[in-house]
């Protein structure tokens, strides 16, 4: 599961590097980190949305290849999984921090928590909350005003 979510921040980030992108309103990911070294409010703008039909998924990530210093928010998002299933929906949260722009020094991996989704038009918003193995809490919401089918 954590390869997985490594594949799609690299696929964010190659996907962010080679198209640019407009938006009527702004696409946004927020982080909450409740407690720990790391505490506090974090905010990404243009994050990449998108929808692969294998896995069946809808994902708001990003990577920070300019990211320096040890809390410097690196890589992150929020994955749903099977967005089209009728029913409750789960997924996946993560938060990286530090490193050299290459990989995160500390990762907040919070697996299978309830994921809301709210789709509007074309795009969605979609929010989870949990707690990571190490007791860190952790809110992620993304504001995506359109999302790519890949």
């Amino acid at each position: 599961m954590k390869q997985l979510i490594r594949s799609i921040l690299i696929i964010a980030g190659a996907a962010a590097l080679s198209a640019a992108r407009s938006s009527a309103a702004p696409d946004s990911l927020t982080f909450v980190i409740g407690n720990g070294p790391f505490a506090g409010t974090y905010h990404q703008d243009q994050p990449l949305c998108f929808q692969t039909k294998q896995p069946k998924m809808l994902a708001a990530t990003f990577k920070n290849f300019d990211a320096k210093g040890p809390k410097a928010l690196a890589e992150g998002g929020i994955k749903l999984d099977n967005p089209d299933a009728p029913g409750a929906k789960t997924g996946d949260l993560i938060a990286g921090f530090g490193g050299d722009g290459k990989a995160a020094v500390v990762e907040y991996n919070v697996f299978s928590v309830p994921i809301t989704i709210t789709r509007s038009g074309k795009g969605a918003t979609l929010v989870g909350e949990g707690k990571s193995k190490e007791g860190v809490a952790v809110r992620i919401s993304a504001t995506c005003s359109s999302i790519e089918q890949l």
